[in-house]
């Protein structure tokens, strides 16, 4: 009875850091990706004499990706977790199996 509820304990806990882990990186990323280019327009616009034009444009394209990248991301999340839930199983057995909604 104890090793059932220990190994529970222990996939709760791997499920919270790996939640954690998730969430530290993405947010290290949303900041540091958006800095890189900025300090990569930065240069160019220093080696190129125009002020803020390169620093600005890299900035914008840099957010632009991360906010196209994670509304993609949770798109392609939030269908697999339709896919794995109860009612999305029920619906394609019935499917399979002919079933239907009993309409002829």
């Amino acid at each position: 009875m104890t090793d059932k509820v220990d190994e529970t304990d222990h996939r709760h806990s791997r499920q919270t850091w790996k939640g954690f882990d998730d969430a530290f990186a993405r947010g290290i990323e949303l900041v540091a990706t958006p800095l890189l280019f900025g300090l990569g327009g930065w240069y160019l616009d220093r080696w190129a004499g125009t002020r803020p034009l390169f620093t600005l444009l890299l900035f914008v394209v840099a957010i632009v990706g991360m906010a196209t990248r994670m509304y993609y991301a949770y798109a392609a999340a939030m269908d697999e977790h339709e896919r794995a839930a109860p009612w999305a199983r029920r619906q394609a057995s019935a499917a399979e199996s002919g079933g239907g909604d009993g309409r002829a």
